[in-house]
């Protein structure tokens, strides 16, 4: 199907939508003449500043922000803490470490590095306990002491064990690793121990020896 058009009824461009045209166009030219120049020239200014600017650049240090971690920020941690107490016989003894730092979800437990007791008798007599680690109930007054336990009494004992469990409250310990030791008395090898009224009573379970040292003659 052919279509035909009629040149007799098209009608030519008038003159007032021509000069319109004309108008935008000359409009047109003249601002992209203004946009062009500025815009080469400040290309050019960048060029030229953009070494001082990337010096600036490099030269800037940025902080950076410490990692916390988690558990450490719900940990408590004391420097040097120093707890006191009576047991049930109203007998002093205080529990002191290096540090501190209370067991996450555990409330009544604090975890002790280089821990040290001390105990005092109805006598006046003392014990005092050290260890590498430890574990501290306050409520339950019970003290747990592991690696390189050692036990001083002022009357010249000395025991070594890996682990002792003290009952602050009532005064006793146990401990169900070897313990070796030295006193007044000799020298001595156990499998346990047990120690009732604050050291007034030592007892070694399992298999023990001693070997008690000679009295000296009393000279005429």
């Amino acid at each position: 199907m052919k279509t035909q058009i009629d040149l007799a009824q098209a009608r030519p461009l008038g003159p007032e939508r021509g000069t319109i045209a004309l108008r935008r166009y000359s409009r047109f030219v003249g601002i992209a003449k203004r946009i062009l120049p500025a815009t080469a020239l400040a290309l050019l200014l960048l060029v030229a500043v953009w070494p001082r600017i990337q010096g600036a650049i490099d030269g800037m240090h940025f902080a950076r922000m410490p990692k916390i971690d988690v558990s450490q920020a719900r940990q408590v941690r004391m420097v040097d803490p120093h707890y006191t107490g009576v047991d049930r016989d109203n007998r002093p003894f205080v529990v002191t470490a290096d540090a501190a730092s209370q067991m996450p979800r555990v409330d009544d437990a604090i975890s002790l590095d280089a821990p040290k007791a001390d105990l005092t008798t109805n006598t006046g007599d003392w014990d005092e306990l050290t260890a590498y680690v430890g574990l501290y109930q306050p409520q339950q007054q019970q003290l747990d002491l592991f690696g390189n336990v050692e036990l001083y009494q002022d009357k010249g004992n000395a025991l070594h064990s890996d682990s002792v469990t003290i009952n602050m409250a009532q005064g006793t310990a146990v401990s169900h690793d070897p313990v070796e030791g030295d006193g007044t008395f000799g020298h001595v090898k156990a499998q346990g121990l047990r120690i009732l009224d604050r050291g007034q009573t030592m007892i070694f379970t399992g298999h023990a020896s001693l070997d008690l040292n000679a009295r000296q003659k009393a000279t005429p």
